[in-house]
């Protein structure tokens, strides 16, 4: 050595006389992150423009990149379909990643919302289909199977032909679909006629009800036919009307009084209420009806009340 002093560590030779690596030096740095990335591995604002190649810019694959973790998951999604090409588009359960999902949707020609599914009603058809809400809901659940356009379509076009059947079939032969809606219709039926009859009637709506079901009883035998058409008369004012005109004017000649209910709408007087209840067959016999028995009884009762300033009749 000529003294000449060396800066660093300089190699060695072992016992042998053959060189060795230098056993210390200044430790490596880590390496730097890129200037479009964040410590915490989010990508940086602006970052898009600047790394991606303007020809890529519009491929979808890059919009839901927001971190370097979002990038390797999209590497290995890549990867993933990459390894399974030719084996067609997997079926998704619950399971399924967001990324899978997306592909399926995309592969099946699902709408990406609800409100992307369209379907045009048959004219027709349209008074079946005014319910939006319902319509909405009903969208709202066939793309929550992932229905494709063309199978939200075919269902639509289903139903609509379902609706076409029901119609058709109404039309050649409604008495049961009446019946049905009878049955159902009738509790409102009913108070829509004594709304309209107290109207038309006034004072006089006890009598004139009184004076129809009188002629129903006298012309009618008791039983599901008389109260068939008890029914029919209690959900029809005109008719009900027709009736009680036609037993007051019986009254009236019958009685030579007049009980005709013009402008001044008299009503049928006490007297010939209370005939016409004693002569009901239900008023002396309380065993074939016992609930019309006590009904004509008490209202019989009433008129004499009635009639007499509050005196029952013994």
């Amino acid at each position: 050595m000529d003294g000449t002093e060396l800066t660093g560590t300089q190699p060695t030779q072992t016992p042998t006389g053959e060189p060795t690596q230098p056993t210390s030096q200044s430790p490596a740095q880590p390496a730097q992150s890129d200037s479009y990335v964040n410590p915490d591995g989010t990508l940086k604002d602006g970052w898009y423009n600047q790394v991606v190649p303007e020809e890529h810019r519009k491929n979808t694959a890059w919009l839901g990149i927001k971190s370097i973790g979002d990038m390797t998951n999209q590497i290995t999604h890549l990867q993933t379909k990459l390894t399974s090409q030719g084996k067609g588009v997997f079926p998704i359960d619950e399971k399924s990643t967001p990324e899978q999902v997306r592909d399926f949707r995309q592969a099946m020609n699902v709408p990406e919302k609800p409100e992307g599914y369209s379907f045009t009603v048959p004219a027709e058809l349209e008074r079946y289909y005014q319910d939006d809400e319902m319509l909405a809901e009903a969208k709202q659940t066939l793309h929550g199977v992932h229905l494709s356009q063309k199978q939200f379509t075919a269902v639509m076009a289903l139903d609509a032909l379902r609706m076409k059947k029901a119609e058709e079939a109404m039309r050649n032969d409604p008495v049961p679909f009446y019946k049905e809606a009878l049955g159902l219709a009738t509790p409102k039926l009913k108070e829509e006629a004594e709304q309209e009859l107290r109207q038309k009637w006034g004072d006089a709506y006890n009598s004139r009800l009184q004076l129809a079901n009188a002629a129903i009883e006298e012309n009618t035998k008791d039983g599901e036919e008389r109260e068939q058409l008890l029914e029919r008369i209690g959900n029809d004012p005109l008719v009900a009307d027709f009736i009680a005109t036609i037993q007051n004017k019986h009254f009236t000649e019958s009685n030579g009084v007049d009980t005709s209910l013009g402008q001044g709408a008299k009503s049928m007087n006490i007297d010939q209420q209370i005939d016409s209840l004693m002569r009901n067959p239900h008023y002396l016999d309380g065993n074939t009806n016992p609930m019309e028995h006590d009904r004509i009884v008490k209202e019989v009762q009433r008129l004499y009340s009635q009639k007499t300033g509050g005196k029952l009749l013994q």
